[in-house]
């Protein structure tokens, strides 16, 4: 008997739904059974039992926790015992713990190893794994602005088993990031920002991969904003004309600066702090997304916003970079590049002004 007993358990358990369901009735019917055989055989003896009491004793019996309040002192409700707590109950209980702790360790498992279904809105989607050090100073440099310390980060990669690091603002999806159903268990639909990062700086092909993945994931989310990482400027011409789209040539820049501050020293303490969220003081950008009601120069900004501490350093505006504020006015549709303690939509700035 108890062979069979033992062969139906791991029948049950294979089969976790219905397992389950199975054991929570049976271990509902040993309660219960187990109460009233308690009750009928125990009230001659205790006049005061009441039903509650028996059940009380049948849940503490069959959770093995036992207090010891009550006990079965007649023959009926010590048969019962054995056989609705020992045989039914025990076994149960016991079995459907097992279950439920199988479920929480795959679960688990299944979110390490980027299988499980993840739930999310307007967040921030990782694309490529190139190492741990670069995609950990990523996730940390994004949170810790104030406005994003709460958002959701999914990152999508293939060369990777499992996030090598724990936060829990952090899901991964495993997968190909060339494969459509990747991008769907990643709730592409429903990403705010994508950053899609080189395979790897000593791969030639890693442009080409990057377009790739950033024309998939505009064609999946047209209105998604794309940064994307570009080892070569020469290969611009690989992202063709998707809109919403930011190139960061990561290299280009590195060597940039390493001319910079070898003719100028200080410019790499001043990029580092105004380029981090981590520091006070970092650039921020916004568009004029209101009309503007009256000509007003960029000099004449400049000189406002300074007086609030917000050091404005270049405008923006049909992707060509303005430094000098002499001759141009505010347009509509302009992007304010600034340098403040905090970021300011164009209505603030706008009443300053």
């Amino acid at each position: 008997m108890v062979y069979t007993i033992l062969k139906l358990v791991k029948h049950i358990r294979r089969r976790r739904r219905l397992g389950v369901l199975s054991m929570l009735t049976v271990l509902l019917a040993s309660v219960i059974c187990n109460a009233a055989t308690f009750y009928l055989f125990e009230t001659p003896v205790k006049p005061g039992l009441t039903l509650s009491d028996s059940f009380w004793y049948s849940i503490i019996s069959i959770t093995t926790i036992g207090y010891g309040d009550y006990h079965a002192t007649t023959l009926g409700s010590r048969i019962g015992t054995v056989i609705f707590v020992v045989f039914f109950g025990l076994v149960a209980f016991t079995t459907t713990a097992g279950m439920l702790i199988d479920w929480i360790v795959d679960l688990r498992v299944k979110e390490q190893s980027g299988m499980s279904s993840i739930q999310a809105k307007d967040h921030l989607l990782i694309i490529n794994f190139p190492n741990e050090s670069r995609v950990r100073q990523i996730i940390e440099e994004f949170l810790s602005d104030e406005t994003h310390k709460r958002d959701e980060i999914i990152i999508v990669a293939d060369n990777v088993n499992s996030i090598p690091f724990a936060n829990t603002n952090v899901s991964f999806v495993r997968g190909s990031p060339l494969e459509e159903d990747t991008y769907r268990r990643a709730l592409i639909t429903k990403a705010s920002k994508v950053i899609v990062l080189s395979t790897s700086y000593d791969d030639p092909s890693s442009d080409s991969v990057v377009a790739s993945v950033a024309s998939i994931v505009h064609y999946l989310n047209p209105s998604v904003r794309i940064v994307a990482e570009c080892l070569n400027p020469y290969h611009k011409l690989l992202f063709g004309n998707i809109t919403e789209l930011s190139l960061v040539y990561t290299l280009h820049m590195a060597n940039n600066l390493l001319v910079q501050e070898t003719q100028d020293p200080g410019v790499t303490a001043l990029t580092q702090a105004i380029t981090s969220n981590l520091i006070q003081g970092t650039l921020a950008s916004t568009e004029i997304d209101l009309p503007v009601e009256k000509e007003v120069s960029y000099q004449q900004v400049a000189v406002a916003l300074l007086r609030e501490d917000v050091n404005l350093v270049g405008v923006i505006r049909d992707k060509e970079v303005h430094f000098s504020f002499n001759d141009i006015d505010l347009w509509e549709g302009d992007r304010l590049v600034y340098i403040s303690s905090e970021r300011h939509p164009w209505s603030a700035l706008q009443a300053i002004i």
